[in-house]
């Protein structure tokens, strides 16, 4: 769809978020960021590079990248991801 981003969804589960701070040190391209609320929020969710590392780090399962429709985009546009 025309209007869908263009980069990975990151959906953060505030109700389930111990506001433990992993996620934010575990994005190595700086996305997560930490609000004055204490609750991470995705300051620059165009960066992200979908590795996963924020949902693999967090203790109690708050974050889920999706990357299905931005996956299938790259790989048609021949980025080279996926090929051997």
């Amino acid at each position: 769809m025309a209007n869908e981003p263009r980069f990975p969804k990151i959906e953060i589960y505030r109700e389930v978020c111990i506001s433990c701070g992993a996620c934010e040190q575990s994005c190595p391209t700086d996305v997560i960021r930490i609000g004055s609320d204490q609750f991470p929020f995705a300051a620059y969710a165009e960066d992200c590079q979908a590795c996963f590392l924020c949902q693999w780090d967090c203790p109690v399962g708050a974050i889920k990248i999706s990357v299905h429709k931005w996956f299938d985009e790259r790989i048609e546009k021949g980025s080279g991801i996926g090929k051997e």
